[in-house]
């Protein structure tokens, strides 16, 4: 239980700080609470029933609250993906054309790459669980640490291939995009760095992406261990559940404290609101 209750903790105080101070509403800032709250949706939909599990013999989840635990899921890391890809193109606006950031990354702009990444990861994860809903059921056990719909879709007795295609397109195709964004986005950033801005240019460019890029390949890391491990069950059943935990425990858990130990502003504030409560008590 503490783990599960230091990962909520860190990520409400981030979000917290973020949201009641006015200095921290800037693009980068909002799109980083749209990325707290993926972070949120994961942590949550799976934490506190795990923990509950470990005191229990026979673990039993009705088939609603299984299909509600796969939805959150399914966004947190669709809905993760899509929002670290427009964070990317955040930080390109922001290195490569600073004269006009504040031109193109508008409160709209932003608010609309926001939304389209929480649209986009909920019609996906709405088409992906309805499909599965409605195949007919002959199979009652879950043999995974968490309800998704590779695990649920098994659960079928007929011809369930198209789920699995639909289930592997949008498995790869958010990372495709993100991971296409993030190459574009950074080999612009290492050409403007390297090849036209001066020396303390760099610098500031290259620690304002290092908590985003630390961040995603944490992200992908962790993801693509978890899908070649559901991938092959066989090899170990126990590896497969422990992979599968890791990837929603572990980002949540760094993300804030990436964030907020290598953002300036940030940190500046955390240490200042601390330093109040302190001198308060």
């Amino acid at each position: 239980m503490p783990t599960t209750s230091t990962n909520l903790s860190v990520s409400h105080f981030n979000y917290s700080i973020a949201i009641f101070h006015t200095h921290l509403h800037g693009p980068m800032y909002v799109m980083l609470c749209n990325l707290i709250m993926c972070d949120l949706f994961g942590s949550t939909a799976v934490m506190p029933r795990l923990m509950a599990d470990f005191f229990v013999d026979v673990k039993v989840i009705s088939f609603a609250a299984c299909i509600i635990q796969a939805f959150f899921i399914h966004m947190y890391y669709l809905a993760g993906q899509l929002v670290l890809a427009a964070m990317a193109l955040d930080r390109y606006v922001a290195i490569c054309n600073p004269l006009r950031y504040n031109t193109i990354m508008t409160p709209r702009m932003v608010v609309k790459l926001c939304s389209i990444a929480w649209a986009g990861a909920f019609i996906m994860v709405v088409i992906l669980l309805s499909t599965t809903i409605n195949l007919k059921k002959c199979k009652s056990l879950v043999v995974h640490a968490y309800c998704f719909n590779g695990a649920l879709f098994v659960l079928a007795c007929g011809d369930y291939t198209a789920n699995n295609i639909y289930g592997l397109f949008i498995t790869y195709f958010p990372s495709t995009l993100s991971i296409s964004a993030i190459v574009f986005t950074y080999t612009k950033i290492l050409i403007a760095c390297f090849f036209k801005a001066q020396a303390n240019a760099k610098s500031k460019a290259l620690q304002t992406c290092a908590s985003h890029l630390t961040v995603y390949v944490i992200f992908e890391t962790t993801l693509l261990f978890s899908i070649m491990a559901l991938r092959f069950p066989n090899i170990n059943p126990t590896l497969t559940k422990i992979f599968g935990t890791v990837m929603i425990t572990v980002p949540p858990c760094l993300n804030p404290l990436i964030y907020g130990i290598n953002t300036k502003e940030i940190r500046n504030t955390v240490l200042k609101h601390l330093k109040k409560k302190i001198t308060s008590s």
